[in-house]
Formats: C-alpha cells, structure tokens, sequence
C-alpha cells in the first residue's frame, strides 16, 4: 500500500472561527501544520503518494505545498478540489481516477492527529480478505461501531442494522480496496461513504483494528485543538524565533509559534500563539492567538 487519500474539504464549523483563516488540516501543530504531521506518520509506514481533497480557502494550500508539481518528503502531493464539499463518499468517488487500482487505498480524516499502526491495520486487512478495514477504539468519543473482536469484524455502526449500538468508535483512518468503488451510486456526486459500508458490513466485508493505546486526538473544535497542541513535547513549544519579551508572563503550558512576538505587559496562561502573531499586551486564558482574531476556550 503505497497511496493515501487525505480528507481536507470539510468546512470545519465546530472549529469556527478559526476555519475562515485555515482549513483544519492546516492548523499549526507546533512546527507544522496538522497534516504534515500525518504524512510524516504516512510516510514511514510506506506511502509515497497522497492525494488531499480541498474545498474552502483552497488559495491557502499552495503556500504549504506549492505547486505545479507539489510534494513532501519526496512523494508527489495531488489535489482534488471540491467547490462544494462532496462529503465522505463524493469525495472518494472523484479522485477515483487519480488512484492505482491495482492496490489498497489508506483512508485518513483531515482533523485527526494519530501514531495509529498502519502496519497493524494493512496486515489485518491482508489476511482477512475484507473489503474495509477500519481502525477502532474503545474509549472516548462517539462509540457507535459494533465490533466482534473474536472474528475481527465490523457487526453494525450507528446502530443501523439494529445488531449492535456500538462499543468502539471509529478512529478516523481506514484501509479499502478500490472495488468499493463498485457500490457507488452512479448519478450522485456528494454523498456519505457510510451506507456503503453498511452493504459490506451485511456481506462480512469491512474489519477492525483496535488500538487503545495509540496517541489520538481530534481536533473538530477550538478547545480539542488547543488541548491537543498544548499536549505536544514541551521542548518544541516555544518556537526558537519567537520574540518574547522578559516582562511578558508565559505559564509553562503554553506554545509559541514561528516569528511570533510577545512584548511587555502580556500575560499568558496555557494559550496557543500561532506563527507570526503580534500579541497585544493584556491577560489571556485559554486562548488561541492568531494574527487575525483570538479565540477564547
């Protein structure tokens, strides 16, 4: 498995107000942004070429990976734009095209940050034959997947078939052949991969790869994503030019982004500054500063 396929078309509304400056995939993560983060994972695991779907503030994509000809860490970046999102099925359905169909195509939602196996997930994949192969957990978020870990299959999801509500929560990335392809609607464009998946799941076509103890983080609103950069290595928090005033006042949770400036008379406390803002001097708690506007958590 060589190719991925990256979700970042959503418009991201519970992550409002800072979608209408970046896409989520775009949010700085420390010394990167989200998704670079996820290739870096991607790329050790194999892939060595990805494909992004895109919609809103599309412009914003080319001052990370520009183009023609874009790539990262040596493997070609394609773009897929939506002018209106397609949803999780539509946008599968239009980059069909672009994929090797001759191999299985890793799946990844744009807003999650994860060191899941995909190794672990590709091997599982193999040796049962299935169609999809999702990655699970069994703890936090929204638990709607049943799960049969004796047979290693995907029993219900959202309660659907009326089998099982649902023990474990989808973790965001998955594994699927290009066949699934088959079960498409033809005269749709945006529609939801989900009752697709729940043919399969009748057929005892889709798995699962449980994975509790991986490093896991969604970040869908403001306070997920502030919780989940302030969680980072504390080594990295503070960008090496950053200036930050000896009068400023930082607790030792919060993160500092490239060029930002923290003169006198600021006061931070566990707050995230993106690159290149200019705080203003007062009191923040639980922020997220960005050049444009601040986000209180």
């Amino acid at each position: 498995m060589h190719q991925a396929f990256i979700l970042g078309a959503g418009l991201g509304t519970r992550l409002a107000p800072l979608t209408s400056i970046l896409p989520k995939p775009l949010m700085p993560v420390l010394d990167k942004p989200l998704i670079q983060h996820t290739m870096d994972h991607f790329l050790r695991a194999g892939i060595s070429r990805f494909i992004i779907n895109t919609s809103v503030l599309e412009f914003m994509w080319d001052r990370y990976f520009p183009g023609p000809g874009a790539q990262y860490g040596g493997a070609p970046v394609i773009f897929s734009h939506e002018p209106s999102p397609l949803d999780s099925g539509g946008g599968l359905k239009k980059i069909l095209p672009l994929i090797d169909p001759s191999q299985p195509l890793l799946v990844h939602n744009g807003d999650i940050l994860t060191d899941f196996p995909i190794h672990a997930l590709l091997a599982e994949h193999i040796k049962r034959g299935n169609m999809v192969t999702l990655s699970l957990r069994s703890v936090d978020g929204k638990r709607n997947v049943g799960f049969d870990a004796t047979t290693g299959r995907v029993t219900d999801m959202r309660h659907a078939l009326g089998i099982d509500p649902g023990q474990y929560q989808f973790a965001g990335t998955y594994v699927m052949q290009p066949e699934v392809a088959d079960l498409f609607p033809e005269n749709e464009d945006c529609f939801s991969i989900v009752p697709i998946w729940l043919k399969l799941i009748k057929q005892g076509k889709i798995g699962g790869v449980v994975a509790d103890w991986t490093d896991w983080h969604e970040l869908g609103t403001p306070s997920s994503y502030l919780d989940t950069v302030l969680s980072r290595a504390s080594s990295k928090r503070i960008h090496s030019s950053a200036s930050i005033s000896t009068l400023a006042e930082l607790s030792e949770d919060c993160a500092v982004g490239q060029d930002a400036v923290i003169p006198a008379g600021v006061v931070l406390d566990d707050c995230v500054v993106w690159p290149r803002t200019h705080v203003s001097p007062g009191a923040y708690h639980r922020c997220i500063l960005t050049p444009r506007l601040t986000v209180p958590c």
